[in-house]
């Protein structure tokens, strides 16, 4: 007896991940098409395209996934604490999983071909930004920070700075980074002993 169609559907959409997570991980984003998803899947290309029009939507959909499982909101009460959590969570995403170079990917198609994939990474990014906004924002509820900081900002700051090494590599992406780096952010690197410097436009 055959499976539902809900269930082949589940199926086929689950081995055409799979799929795209194999090339990514042993070949990179460049040997990542949907014809070779298709191929070694067993999915039909018009079965792809109607999910994913784009590769990049393929790969926002790898990266989201394994983020979605990796990526919890900690709400320990701290934001540093909270934030230390978030930070490490996206250095192993980047540096250990699949994710890292759906990431990359996403990034090299953003240059390639930025109007076709702009609407997904629009989305992309606002999910990826999700868990830190919600974090920030019960932290400025509990006065930890001021509740004119610019949530924006820091998670710009912090999200910007462990992608720029990514890209760069002139430097591990470790826990080290991560704990340095929430609290750079939080704390500045302005000399407690020294009046701030007065900002002049």
């Amino acid at each position: 007896m055959r499976p539902p169609v809900s269930q082949r559907r589940e199926n086929a959409h689950a081995r055409a991940l799979a799929t795209a997570a194999g090339i990514l991980q042993n070949e990179g984003y460049s040997r990542l098409t949907m014809e070779r998803v298709a191929a070694q899947s067993g999915v039909a290309k018009t079965t792809l395209y109607r999910r994913w029009p784009t590769k990049a939507a393929l790969c926002v959909e790898l990266y989201l996934d394994v983020a979605g499982r990796e990526l919890k909101d900690p709400d320990t009460g701290d934001l540093a604490s909270d934030l230390r959590h978030i930070c490490n969570t996206v250095v192993h995403l980047q540096t250990k999983t699949i994710a890292g170079q759906a990431f990359l990917g996403l990034l090299a198609e953003a240059q390639i071909d930025p109007q076709a994939s702009a609407a997904f990474l629009k989305h992309f990014a606002e999910r990826r930004r999700e868990i830190t906004r919600r974090v920030l924002r019960r932290a400025i509820q509990r006065r930890e920070i001021h509740a004119a900081a610019d949530v924006d900002l820091i998670i710009d700051a912090l999200g910007g700075t462990t992608t720029f090494r990514l890209l760069q590599k002139h430097a591990p992406l470790s826990r080290k980074f991560a704990n340095d780096l929430v609290n750079l952010v939080l704390s500045g690197c302005r000399n407690p002993h020294l009046h701030p410097a007065t900002v002049t436009r």
